[in-house]
């Protein structure tokens, strides 16, 4: 080849093809999508239905009755209270305490809003429902049940923690603390079973 006949490129037409070169590599990166984090899965959101309050079994199960007259057993999740007594088995430190206070609460009639959890089972080894339950008004009765001293927090061993369990347990903490309802008088109340 004859450098005659292909003069060599001047300083100018270097820069510009440079900064022609430098501008194609700019708009390339800028249009090549980056890697993103992926976008974690919605979470679920839990279900809520309404139902009438039929009985208080103890201070933490209940019957309800649906809106389309299904009766329903319910225990009341993210608390426990001592047990009443049952079968020849003698009831536990503050077992009828809480039942009283859970039928204060919840007289026969009650509209409640039974919420499911987002993690925990639907359902305890008895095949009651696990459930969240509230009034009307938002009150949450668990919550209600532990801050007067007749409940503490509880997570069934079978499944993760319930979303509430961390609020419920500063919840437990405060009472028992303050000596509130049975805490002054069973000292064993977060260990019954």
């Amino acid at each position: 080849m004859d450098t005659a006949d292909h003069p060599a490129p001047t300083r100018s037409t270097v820069s510009r093809v440079l900064a022609l070169l430098v501008l194609a590599l700019t708009t390339a990166a800028a249009c090549t999508p980056l890697a993103q984090t992926p976008t974690p899965p919605p979470q679920p959101q839990p279900t809520q239905e309404v139902a009438t309050v039929d009985y208080v079994i103890d201070g933490d199960t209940i019957d309800v009755t649906t809106p389309t007259g299904e009766t329903q057993r319910v225990r009341l999740l993210g608390i426990n209270t001592p047990e009443v007594s049952h079968d020849d088995e003698p009831g536990q430190c503050g077992g009828e305490a809480a039942t009283e206070q859970l039928r204060a609460l919840l007289p026969e009639g009650t509209s409640v809003h039974l919420q499911a959890d987002t993690t925990a089972d639907d359902q305890d080894r008895y095949g009651r429902l696990l459930r969240y339950v509230e009034l009307e008004t938002g009150a949450d009765i668990g919550r209600e049940l532990i801050s007067a001293g007749y409940a503490h927090a509880w997570a069934p061993a079978s499944a993760p923690d319930p979303d509430r369990l961390d609020a419920y347990q500063d919840a437990t903490d405060e009472a028992e603390a303050a000596n509130t309802g049975s805490w002054a008088t069973c000292p064993n109340l977060g260990q019954s079973r």
